[in-house]
């Protein structure tokens, strides 16, 4: 906590969290791709983007947010939610993943996983609990990390504000993101390290960093 508040530049992060909330709400569609193989594509559009929520600041009575900041997050329209997501940093049960494992998503939802121990833990959790709540299977968020002094540490609270980073959140979806999977008594995350956003064609982030062609700030 001391290392991603003291050694950050948290105005030029706020102002990078801003400009990302920008682009998310005019964009249409976003694609996201992965050395290891992600290859996800999803509509923002109607959607809007609350950059406060994530941002590490309480700013309202019953504000919900996460120290450190910052993050910025969205829920992706989840009718056009398809591809594959390969996960090659860490997840909310296996911590670090070691073995990166794949995700195929069909309209926002699991249709199955692929790969090797770490990918075994993630299906059998879901076959368990899934039996009682279908919503686990079901994309509820896109995060992106925007603290350049966090890393990727198996601690999801760090992860999730690696900048450039990806979380995809499934399961329980605050209210606040506006999206259509609702309450359920579970949540869990999974992380992609380094992969590459296209927004409309663009890229906006990728290798860790963001486009400075977008109008992002060095930090």
């Amino acid at each position: 906590c001391i290392r991603a508040v003291l050694d950050v530049d948290i105005d030029a992060m706020n102002r990078n969290c801003k400009r990302v909330e920008a682009l998310w709400n005019k964009t249409k569609v976003c694609r996201v791709t992965s050395p290891q193989g992600t290859d996800l594509t999803y509509e923002l559009l109607p959607r809007k983007v609350k950059s406060e929520f994530g941002d590490g600041a309480i700013t309202y009575d019953g504000e919900i947010d996460f120290f450190p900041g910052a993050q910025v997050n969205v829920a992706p329209v989840e009718e056009t939610i398809n591809g594959v997501i390969v996960v090659d940093a860490s997840d909310t049960h296996n911590r670090l993943v070691h073995r990166p494992y794949s995700l195929f998503v069909e309209n926002g939802i699991i249709t199955r996983v692929e790969g090797g121990p770490e990918a075994d833990l993630i299906r059998n959790w879901l076959e368990t609990i899934g039996a009682r709540d279908e919503k686990v299977y079901r994309m509820c968020h896109a995060s992106i990390g925007m603290n350049p002094a966090a890393g990727i540490s198996g601690n999801l609270m760090e992860d999730e504000r690696k900048l450039a980073a990806l979380d995809f959140g499934f399961g329980f979806q605050y209210p606040e993101l506006g999206g259509t999977v609702g309450h359920s008594l579970y949540h869990w995350d999974v992380m992609l390290s380094t992969p590459t956003i296209y927004l409309d064609g663009k890229e906006m982030s990728g290798g860790g960093k963001l486009n400075p062609e977008m109008g992002f700030e060095e930090m």
